[in-house]
């Protein structure tokens, strides 16, 4: 008959031993709330194991605020369940003593949400991360230190125990049970996604039954009494899950429905090892090995003394008793003795061959574990089919994504139930086809597959294929890669890039119909001038107004469509859009190009968009790592503050002194010749063949930098890499854009010097001008605008000029005109504004800048601001 260790050991303790005092009572503190996790105890309880050692035991759940190391070292509890962080409490002078570890494997896991994109510890770094408090959490705070992972880079917070503050997003990961929350999770709709300390190398005891030194000091019998009744109860517990789950219900009043208590007795299960390993077994070199991962992480002394931390039983006292029971033992030993001789002549062979086919399937059945283990732990999914199809094989992580369990996913073919209907007929056709050795096998392909919810996942495969002693394919191995993500992205660079052309072409035609509504606008208010109040004839022209200011609007949003308008800043944390763009990036940029991150901790705010400086950053990226497709390489994304003065402004001429935000993009690709260096950020430039580039991504990053009143350089050197700099103002000072105003125009008697390419709007600005009592010069030709008041500086008291002009462009006449005469008041107005910011224009010492077109009222209140 076969005699478990924890039936042994209650058989020992009866017989060497007078049994604990009839009546005892004790109390088992543990370290959660009533649920499947302790049913051994319950077990022990209700089967009566402890009342046949003596005991009376009292099972008080824990909970928030209520701890068993507490407990046990206030003398409040006798005994208690903790994790492997007691050999911590152990070295902080608590002292503790480790009777039996129940789980060989902690439960204890950080859960985050499926959909967060989070799937491992680096993920985590700058997100809140809840944890109990101290060292409780020891094995997954050592995961963190043994992957690199200081404590400080994550926002680490106190431990609620309300499960909704993951789901609801107050906080990205949580500390909890494998066998209990992600059931919760699943319950409410919401699919969880576990990271386990395993993973990174720490693998610890969990759920282990302790004492303190005092109770084993004064009362020896009774912690062997029990810890021998609880054993016996937790091989009860795991040999009748179901029953102690209706146990757990009727007598704890537990919430949680059976199905959840049998969710959490299989989790246990795997924990536990029970099959492989009895219960409650102790390995001190794993201690030893605990002690060491928590002495590398510093968190304990190397070498620290575990003397009195692992229980081992007194020495018995009771010499008559042991004789008696070594007397038996003999006897009994005699008995066996004589029939194995007995039979050993006719057994021994048989014997032999029954060991070596347990040895060779407890070696398989390592190997398959190991195996699995591996699987599991793999970031892509696997999934194995056999020669019609049907899944054989499949992972954690195949799962996740396809969110299915493995029972359900095991024997399912793979075509009926996870390829669209559109496309079923043909893969399994193609696949049918190979299978039969009518094909050439496929390594690599793409292809769209269905989850549970009927989520579309774009997988990429790589395959192997199985074989028999043959040759013949008999079934196929594929690992997979979920690129659902990497695709979106590419759709939405492409669509950018499209919207880009698109938006040039919206910002010319806006810029045209800017100087034709000039024209109409103007010339109807100099016809309203004329016109008797009340009037039809002023009424037909009110109308043509009204028409004039919804056409402006309309321009307004081609320009803004256009990005050639004015676009929404504020101050924004440019580090934390880096790193969010940097993030994105990675599932875009192939595998063989390593991409680094040097964005120092306390980079100054800007002024600027967030999501254009995305885009300028992905299309930076995006060029570096086309320069690396061929050869792999290193792409650097870098950022720092700086400060420009001296030599850098000569490299800089659009620049003021001043802190600045540099960001940098380098490469290690082909680099770039320096005879096409000039013109790379100009609009629809490619050296790419014909169909791999539009030319558009450079010229856009420059338009972004443009807007944001920053500077772009390259430096590059061909055969070695390249490197983009990009400056943001560090403190940006805007000019407040002229208000417009409902009152009537406000008229003076200054003398201006007005400048436009187009006749007919300088005619007409002229008019409107003199119409307010103002005397006008008006021109067409900036140069001979420039040759009037160069002859006479004097005698202007403002100059107006339009900006995109073919003699000369706007600011390079207010320019020269500053040059002759740095006091005098100007203006700048234009229907373009890409030419020129507001920004620009103030750091060029202008005085207003005004889009076009302008009605009399905004004219005037802009001229009269600026002349005052």
């Amino acid at each position: 008959m076969k005699m478990s260790f924890a039936g042994l050991l209650c058989l020992i303790c009866i017989a060497v031993s007078h049994p604990a005092k009839a009546g005892d009572t004790v109390t088992l503190q543990l370290a959660w709330k009533h649920q499947f996790q302790f049913a051994g105890y319950y077990a022990a309880l209700h089967q009566g194991y402890y009342r046949e050692a003596g005991i009376e035991a009292v099972i008080v759940e824990g909970g928030e605020g209520r701890f068993a190391r507490e407990e046990v070292h206030s003398g409040r509890a006798q005994y208690g369940v903790a994790g492997a962080e007691l050999l911590l409490h152990r070295r902080d002078g608590d002292p503790f003593v480790v009777l039996a570890p129940i789980f060989q494997h902690s439960p204890s896991v950080l859960l985050v949400r499926e959909d967060s994109g989070i799937s491992h510890l680096q993920d985590l770094i700058e997100k809140r991360v809840m944890l109990l408090p101290g060292k409780k959490d020891a094995d997954i705070l050592a995961a963190f230190l043994n992957e690199g992972i200081p404590l400080e880079a994550i926002v680490r917070i106190n431990q609620t125990y309300n499960l909704d503050d993951l789901i609801l997003g107050r906080t990205d990961a949580v500390s909890s049970y494998a066998t209990n929350e992600p059931y919760l999770m699943m319950q409410q709709g919401v699919t969880p996604a576990i990271i386990s300390p395993r993973t990174y190398g720490v693998d610890f005891y969990s759920d282990c039954l302790f004492t303190s030194e005092n109770e084993i000091r004064h009362h020896p019998k009774r912690v062997t009494a029990f810890l021998g009744a609880s054993l016996r109860g937790w091989e009860y517990a795991m040999a009748n899950p179901s029953q102690i789950a209706d146990l757990i219900i009727r007598e704890y009043r537990q919430d949680k429905s059976k199905e959840h208590l049998e969710f959490e007795a299989e989790t246990i299960r795997k924990l536990m090892l029970p099959d492989l390993v009895q219960i409650g077994h102790m390995n001190p070199g794993r201690w030893r090995h605990i002690r060491n991962t928590y002495a590398r992480l510093e968190m304990i002394e190397p070498g620290f003394d575990m003397t009195g931390f692992l229980y081992r039983p007194s020495p018995v006292s009771d010499y008559t008793l042991l004789r008696n029971l070594v007397t038996a033992t003999v006897g009994f030993c005699v008995f066996l003795g004589i029939g194995a001789l007995f039979l050993y002549r006719f057994n021994r062979k048989l014997a032999e061959e029954v060991a070596e086919r347990k040895q060779i399937e407890q070696a398989l059945l390592q190997q398959k574990l190991e195996a699995e283990r591996y699987l599991n732990l793999a970031p892509v999914m696997f999934i194995g089919l056999d020669s019609r199809g049907n899944i054989t094989l499949v992972n954690n992580k195949a799962c996740t994504t396809l969110e299915y369990s493995r029972d359900e996913m095991i024997g399912r073919n793979w075509f009926d139930n996870f390829i669209p209907d559109a496309v079923r007929g043909e893969v399994r056709t193609v696949f049918l086809r190979l299978m039969a050795g009518e094909t050439e096998p496929v390594s690599f392909f793409e292809n769209v597959v269905l989850s549970r919810t009927g989520r579309e996942v774009i997988v990429a495969w790589h395959n192997v294929y199985i074989k028999d002693e043959t040759g013949t394919i008999v079934g196929v191995l594929s690992s997979g890669e979920d690129i659902s993500e990497k695709r979106q992205l590419e759709t939405h660079l492409l669509n950018a890039r499209k919207m880009e052309s698109i938006g040039s072409l919206a910002g010319g035609i806006a810029h045209e119909f800017n100087n034709v509504l000039s024209i109409i606008i103007g010339n109807n208010e100099l016809i309203m001038d004329d016109l008797t109040p009340g009037t039809q004839a002023m009424e037909n022209a009110r109308e043509i107004q009204i028409a004039g200011r919804r056409a402006r609007d309309v321009v307004k949003q081609l320009m803004t469509f256009s990005r050639q308008d004015e676009v929404s800043c504020s101050t924004i944390n440019i580090r934390e859009v880096v790193w969010e763009a940097a993030k994105l990036l990675r599932s875009s940029i192939p595998a063989n190009i390593d991409i680094k991150k040097d964005l120092s901790p306390d980079v100054s705010p800007i002024m600027g968009n967030a999501p254009q400086v995305k885009q300028l950053l992905i299309n930076l990226c995006s060029n570096a790592a086309d320069a690396m497709l061929e050869t792999g390489g290193q792409l650097i994304i870098s950022l720092a503050d700086g400060f420009l003065d001296g030599y850098d402004l000569a490299q800089y001429p659009d620049l003021l002194p001043g802190p600045y935000v540099i960001l940098k993009v380098s490469d290690t690709g082909c680099g770039i010749e320096n005879s096409i260096l000039p013109r790379i950020f100009d609009p629809y430039f490619t050296t790419k063949e014909v169909g791999q580039g539009t030319g558009i991504g450079l010229a856009v990053v420059h338009g972004i930098v443009e807007r944001h009143a920053g500077a772009a350089s390259v430096d590059s050197t061909p055969g070695k890499g390249t490197t983009v700099t990009i400056l943001f103002p560090a403190l940006d000072k805007v000019s407040q854009t002229v208000p417009q105003t409902d009152t009537a125009p406000q008229g003076g008697s200054a003398r201006i010097l007005f400048v436009d390419d187009e006749p007919a709007i300088a005619k007409l600005s002229g008019q409107l001008l003199e119409n307010l009592g103002y005397t006008v010069s008006a021109f067409s030709s900036p140069k001979e605008a420039l040759e009037v008041f160069s002859s006479d500086p004097g005698a202007f008291d403002l100059v107006i000029s339009d900006m995109a002009m073919p003699e000369m462009t706007g600011d390079r006449l207010i320019r020269s005109i500053r040059d002759i005469r740095p006091d005098i008041p100007t203006i700048i107005c234009t229907g373009y504004s890409a030419l020129i910011t507001e920004k620009k224009a103030a750091q060029l010492g202008i005085s207003a800048f005004v889009m076009k077109p302008l009605d009399k009222g905004e004219f005037a209140a802009a001229v009269r601001q600026v002349l005052s």
